[in-house]
């Protein structure tokens, strides 16, 4: 099994001690550092608005005001926590605040993830507003078909993880709609197998990269652990349809790698891929450049603007991917 070694680490270090901002600064202190979660929170904070949105944890748009796509990359840090948070925590109150308040319940979700500010400012084309379609759909059963899990089933994992702080009744429509779009449309045992198409770009919703990791997130995050096991193993019949194997692939454009799509061997579809998780590790530790960091193999735009964009961006992946060889013992200390 191939370590990161302490050399490439050491200089990954280097780089992101130069280039990061405060919270990918913290984000390493905690990973590999010592950072109290307390102090960790107390940077993530900064990033929180008074009506409990986050803004600036996405290097993919200049636009740093309070957004749902924001929040949901605050809760990642939260779900990587080496221990959960209290429901106590200010942070955890005011967040659950903003999510609830956004809650959709005649669409199951939340609907647009963005604010129209978003196109006023450098932003790369898969993250642009396009209207915050709010018609309710009147079916259940359509609401459930329509259900994208891309982002959504975040919001609905940290519901999960703190449903002390939600209503049951709504606690129990929030869950729903991911609970049954994974047993309707990704079990093969189901007569919907297969049936169900949200995002264009690709043939049905098992291969969509960004599904399957908010859906390991929502399945972790139940406290029904008969539930969660059995939402997992349909997860685990087709784990690698999310995924790009051609690693020749990876290196022309933007595709997800296995380690892409389990960044964690905690995940409930790790045992089902380890292999193939383990094997790209190895690759993209080799994939490391001179200077410490991981570049990307392709570009945002054109001009200075997407220019910068791509340097945070690098760096925040860098961090990233230095977290999740920590995760998965790949680092030589």
């Amino acid at each position: 099994m191939m370590l990161l070694s302490k050399q490439a680490f050491d200089t990954a270090t280097r780089y992101i001690k130069k280039n990061a901002d405060p919270i990918n600064e913290a984000w390493y202190s905690y990973n590999f550092e010592e950072m109290p979660a307390d102090d960790f929170m107390d940077v993530l904070a900064k990033y929180q608005y008074d009506n409990g949105g986050f803004g600036g944890l996405v290097y993919e748009y200049e636009y740093n005001g309070a957004m749902l796509h924001d929040t949901e990359h605050a809760f990642r840090y939260i779900f990587y926590l080496k221990e959960k948070l209290s429901a106590d925590h200010p942070v955890i109150q005011k967040m659950m605040k903003y999510v609830l308040d956004r809650y959709i319940p005649g669409l199951g979700c939340w609907g647009e993830l963005l604010e129209p500010e978003v196109n006023n400012f450098a932003h790369v084309p898969w993250w642009s507003y396009s209207g915050n379609e709010t018609t309710n759909i009147e079916n259940e059963n359509e609401r459930i078909k329509e259900y994208s899990a891309n982002g959504q089933a975040s919001f609905a994992a940290f519901v999960a993880m703190y449903s002390e702080l939600v209503p049951q009744e709504l606690y129990n429509d929030i869950i729903k709609y991911p609970i049954e779009k994974i047993l309707r449309y990704y079990d093969e045992k189901s007569s919907l197998f297969r049936q169900s198409r949200t995002d264009k770009s690709h043939a049905d919703e098992i291969a969509v990269p960004y599904n399957m990791k908010c859906f390991q997130h929502f399945v972790a995050c139940l406290k029904d652990k008969p539930l969660a096991e059995k939402l997992s193993g349909i997860l685990c019949q087709h784990p690698t349809d999310c995924m790009q194997l051609d690693y020749a692939k990876w290196e022309d454009g933007y595709e997800e790698l296995p380690c892409d799509i389990v960044q964690t061997p905690d995940s409930v579809i790790y045992p089902a891929v380890k292999d193939l998780v383990d094997e790209s590790l190895s690759y993209l530790i080799r994939q490391q450049k001179d200077d410490g960091a991981w570049h990307l193999t392709w570009h945002f735009g054109e001009g200075d603007a997407f220019r910068k964009l791509e340097q945070e961006y690098e760096m925040h992946l860098t961090m990233l991917i230095l977290a999740e060889l920590n995760r998965f013992e790949r680092i030589k200390r």
